[in-house]
């Protein structure tokens, strides 16, 4: 077992300690394993596409997209419009993906002095490129770092998870999640993990 599985496995027991709540959801659904990815020129791609539409749309787009291009940096560059609109990409997602595209065409090491950051530094670097949010770049540190300890409050499925588990009559405001978010703390990316996982609905 590696140490980012020991710290995982760690972090689910804790969490079931800590949480009766998350932990009933933890025991039900089983061990979550994850290691980092290394393709982040894909991880990215799979986050724009997803910004602001369902998870099933997404993946949809997202097995049209990589059929077509091969999730190839010059590819995506080039694409043309009868391509984008066979895929069923926006206008202003491609112009997003081409300006990431760009980034790694010129230089396909671009970001990878990335896992060697703190979590706000990566944040930072990720989102001076045209397309890529705070949320993205979360979700960045989340499933492609794999960093135990992120919490994306403006994400809908970790809003409509909390409020179903946690009995909210109404979707907490942004600040009310930060502070709840904090008694999963140092494993809140492991507690959205089971908190996706019981809506069934989890980004890429």
């Amino acid at each position: 077992m590696s140490d980012l599985e020991k710290q995982i496995t760690k972090a689910t027991e804790s969490l079931i300690a800590l949480d009766p709540v998350l932990g009933k959801v933890i025991s039900n659904h089983g061990p979550i394993a994850r290691m980092p990815r290394d393709n982040y020129f894909a991880a990215l791609v799979g986050s724009i596409v997803g910004q602001q539409i369902s998870v099933k749309a997404a993946a949809s787009i997202l097995g049209r997209l990589k059929d077509m291009t091969r999730l190839d940096p010059v590819r995506i560059a080039a694409l043309d419009d009868v391509t984008i609109k066979a895929i069923g990409l926006s206008r202003q997602k491609v112009s997003y993906l081409k300006d990431l595209a760009a980034h790694f065409v010129a230089d396909a090491s671009v970001f990878n002095h990335l896992e060697n950051l703190p979590d706000d530094e990566v944040i930072a670097e990720l989102i001076k490129v045209k397309g890529i949010g705070v949320w993205t770049a979360q979700m960045f540190l989340m499933f492609t770092l794999v960093r135990l300890d992120v919490f994306a409050p403006d994400d809908a499925g970790l809003q409509q998870a909390i409020k179903r588990l946690y009995g909210f009559e109404i979707l907490p405001k942004r600040a009310e999640l930060i502070v709840f978010s904090e008694r999963w703390q140092p494993y809140r990316t492991v507690a959205s993990w089971y908190l996706w996982a019981s809506l069934d609905n989890e980004p890429s």
